[in-house]
């Protein structure tokens, strides 16, 4: 995406190749790339690459593009896969049984302008505050259950937002996860919830694969980004999100398209664990 880190992936993707080592892209996504500069840098480190394994289909396209702006061939065969978070997440899955609370999990973070090329942070932000004050009333007799997906400075602790918007809320029923939790842990909280809401993107992923009883609040590019990518990628035969979906970035933010909360996402496993295997055939290619 627009950031001046990409120059120092690229600086190092093109110093791998004068010292003729191997270089992998596994698990990319693409976007957004609203400057010419940053998707020139994306080109180079694309270029550069071996293997080259994005997260979604939009990403493929999206790198196919730059390719063409800039008049070059692609360097590697493009392939796709899910984000390896969707592997750990089966993995636990298989190991772990745990009975529903009577808590609906949200992950929420402050809205981050740079996905977007409209200003508009402060009304999404104060969106999202009535939205957890709609839902503490119209769940009453649920805990609110706030979680963290970020819990780093750099990056912005998704904990000072949710802290800000419970102590302004001041209601019984909403409460911040507050502790660090592992992954696992994560996981579980996610797993156990009566129904969950993500909006973070490794939130949603985890949501959908450990619970399949989750709506999606998509602060990325509509249409576009790694968010909506995902989903189109995963939920390809039923739509079952397409209710259960809400675009910041354009939608009123209302919790009106929170129902029929009992059902769940019934994904197909064994086509995704089919997907996934191309990291592990592509890692052994890259073996001297």
């Amino acid at each position: 995406m627009d950031l001046d880190e990409l120059f120092m992936v690229e600086y190092a993707f093109k110093k791998a190749k004068k010292l003729k080592k191997k270089t992998a892209l596994l698990g990319c996504g693409v976007g957004p790339l609203f400057h010419k500069k940053y998707r020139k840098s994306v080109f180079e480190i694309a270029r550069c690459s071996d293997k080259i394994i994005l997260r979604d289909s939009s990403s493929k396209a999206r790198l196919k593009d730059i390719y063409h702006e800039f008049g070059k061939g692609l360097a590697a065969d493009l392939m796709v896969s899910f984000d390896p978070a969707v592997e750990c997440t089966l993995q636990f899955g298989m190991l772990n049984e745990i009975d529903t609370g009577d808590y609906i999990a949200v992950n929420m973070r402050e809205y981050p302008s740079e996905y977007s090329e409209k200003k508009g942070s402060g009304r999404i932000n104060l969106g999202l505050r009535e939205f957890v004050e709609s839902l503490a009333q119209r769940f009453s007799d649920q805990e609110i259950k706030l979680v963290p997906m970020h819990y780093f400075h750099i990056g912005n602790d998704d904990r000072v937002f949710l802290n800000s918007i419970a102590q302004s809320l001041n209601v019984e029923n909403v409460s911040v996860q507050n502790s660090t939790l592992s992954l696992e842990e994560t996981i579980r909280v996610y797993q156990g919830a009566s129904f969950n809401i993500g909006m973070r993107f490794h939130s949603v992923v985890l949501q959908t694969i450990c619970s399949g009883k989750n709506y999606v609040l998509d602060y990325t590019e509509p249409e576009k980004g790694k968010i909506s990518g995902f989903l189109k990628d995963i939920d390809y035969k039923d739509n079952f999100y397409k209710k259960r979906y809400l675009s910041l970035q354009n939608d009123v933010i209302k919790t009106d398209f929170i129902t029929d909360v009992s059902k769940n996402f019934s994904f197909d496993k064994q086509g995704i664990n089919s997907t996934l295997e191309v990291y592990i055939d592509t890692l052994k290619a890259l073996q001297p």
